[in-house]
């Protein structure tokens, strides 16, 4: 099949990560069920403490949030390692192995020899791989609401906001595919594009978070993914429409790249 993307390529790509996307789904729906329902429970009796010293203020600045009002719980549960995880896994992971993988099984030189072209291979496989971004998002969304709403304190928090922190943090998970994927397309084996996405994601966590901590390392942030990615402003209404912009700017580069690199390749006999 020729054209943008493959639908046969793409149906049996989700078959067979249909149940992994469904778990995955699972977690962040129930992750983001109890961030509402620890604010609910404990968040008011608790708020008291930021009165005093007992909370050291680098902490709260390493928090970036206010973690006893309920936007600080969301914002501060959005950006958790245990979230940041369950996001990526897709992006980061399948996004490494998509293409690169194939070719390390030497099953990548079968699908080209179909009727499909290697951009429509490209193509599929970002697709694919935004399209489950997009339901692991609203997975989050959804149990943040239902806790929300199962704790009687939906009004704390604007839907609006909700929906402009989806979207940024698609566009976050579709930048770290586009790079992954484009990695994926470049190289014979699964240990580069593998490293270079845990690098992006290591190394992006660490930036932001020592830009943080540290005041006179604040201008490494920007080279962070991550520190486009703020919850807190966005949830409170003073999200800036330029973080959006880096992250579809740096997703179209890699889009471009890989459509560009993948088919200028020579794939050698398997090996």
């Amino acid at each position: 099949m020729s054209g943008v993307i493959s639908l046969p390529l793409l149906r049996r790509t989700w078959r067979a990560q249909r149940v992994r996307v469904a778990l995955v789904c699972a977690a962040l729906a129930t992750w983001g069920f109890l961030m509402p329902v620890i604010y609910a429970t404990f968040g008011r009796q608790l708020a008291s403490l930021l009165d005093t010293d007992i909370i050291p203020k680098p902490f709260l600045r390493l928090l970036g949030a206010d973690p006893f009002s309920l936007v600080g719980a969301v914002a501060l549960g959005w950006v958790h390692p245990i979230a940041i995880g369950l996001f990526v896994l897709f992006p980061i992971g399948l996004g490494a192995a998509a293409i690169a993988g194939e070719r390390q099984r030497g099953t990548l030189e079968v699908i080209l020899s179909r009727p499909i072209s290697r951009r429509t291979l490209f193509s599929t496989h970002l697709v694919l791989l935004v399209g489950i971004a997009v339901l692991t998002v609203l997975a989050a969304l959804a149990g943040t609401v239902a806790g929300s709403m199962a704790y009687g304190v939906t009004s704390e928090i604007d839907a609006g906001a909700l929906m402009v922190l989806a979207v940024n943090t698609v566009l976050l998970l579709a930048a770290l595919a586009a790079v992954t994927l484009a990695a994926s397309a470049s190289f014979d084996r699964l240990a580069a594009p593998v490293g270079i996405g845990i690098a992006l994601l290591l190394l992006g966590y660490v930036l932001e978070i020592l830009g943080t901590l540290w005041p006179d390392a604040a201008f490494l942030q920007p080279f962070s993914p991550f520190h486009y990615l703020r919850p807190l402003k966005v949830l409170g209404g003073n999200g800036d429409p330029a973080d959006l912009a880096v992250l579809a700017a740096v997703a179209a580069i890699a889009t471009a790249y890989g459509l560009w690199r993948f088919p200028r390749r020579d794939l050698a006999a398997p090996t």
